[in-house]
């Protein structure tokens, strides 16, 4: 008995040191290889729903994707696979900032890696026809569906921002609360995130494209070569971000992590 204890006692340093080399590892490298093959996974499924040309099926499969992958990895990278939520994540205090510039790096090639993929399986015109599957601004006056055809919205890109906006604001709101926050979060965390893009996507899709993502929008633009107003799926998504880390840290926040009035 005192040989084997004598061995227990003598491999436990050994064991200590694995254990330090391994949480750099699983802190930095797994969770950043999480967003980029989450976000690859993510982009490819919402760029190929688009050649459904009807807004429920795209916002179905965005919705339930995102609710899948944020289940499958959230306790390894937190789920994000949106660089505006893991910037509103770094303003509460959930990541730390190197690790969210990790996670828009990994987030963007991510997004691109599987806009790419979508090129080499939907060939020719029919590529073209859907721009990679990017996110179009309704306010162009060119007709998307039967109902961009007979009801044309009177809107702007600025109005489209304003909307991107709120809805992203919405969107990262119920990922921090039910996921993140200690006093809230919940086992349907995920499934709470992508219902609210769900929901997101069907409200805005018609004015804005329904992005509230800079990588799903960015990632098509690079093979497609769809660039046109860009900006509005940066400005918007990374103003609600910017409202509801705030909104977190100030506000709803538990006693620990809020910014005023701490326990």
């Amino acid at each position: 008995m005192s040989l084997g204890h004598g061995s227990n006692f003598g491999d436990r340093p050994k064991m200590d040191e694995l254990e330090k080399k391994l949480a750099p590892f699983e802190k930095y490298v797994q969770s950043t290889f999480a967003e980029f093959i989450g976000t690859a996974l993510f982009t490819f499924v919402a760029c190929l729903a688009v050649t459904s040309r009807d807004v429920l099926s795209i916002a179905f499969a965005e919705g339930f994707c995102i609710a899948l992958l944020c289940a499958a990895f959230v306790h390894i990278s937190g789920g994000h696979f949106n660089p505006a939520l893991s910037f509103a994540a770094s303003i509460c205090g959930a990541i730390n900032p190197i690790k969210a510039v990790l996670y828009f790096v990994a987030q963007i090639c991510g997004s691109m890696v599987g806009a790419s993929f979508v090129k080499m399986v939907i060939l020719g015109d029919s590529y073209h026809i859907i721009k990679g599957g990017a996110n179009q601004f309704r306010g162009l006056g060119v007709p998307y569906d039967p109902y961009d055809t007979f009801h044309h919205l009177n809107v702007t890109p600025v109005t489209a921002i304003v909307l991107e906006a709120i809805l992203s604001c919405l969107i990262f709101t119920v990922y921090l609360q039910s996921n993140f926050d200690k006093k809230t979060r919940s086992p349907l965390g995920p499934m709470a995130y992508g219902f609210a893009l769900l929901v997101s996507i069907i409200a805005g899709f018609h004015v804005s494209g329904g992005s509230f993502n800079p990588a799903r929008s960015f990632g098509p633009a690079v093979p497609s070569g769809y660039w046109d107003q860009q900006y509005i799926y940066w400005t918007g998504p990374y103003i609600g971000a910017l409202v509801s880390g705030v909104l977190y840290r100030l506000v709803l926040a538990d006693g620990k992590k809020r910014l005023i009035m701490r326990d």
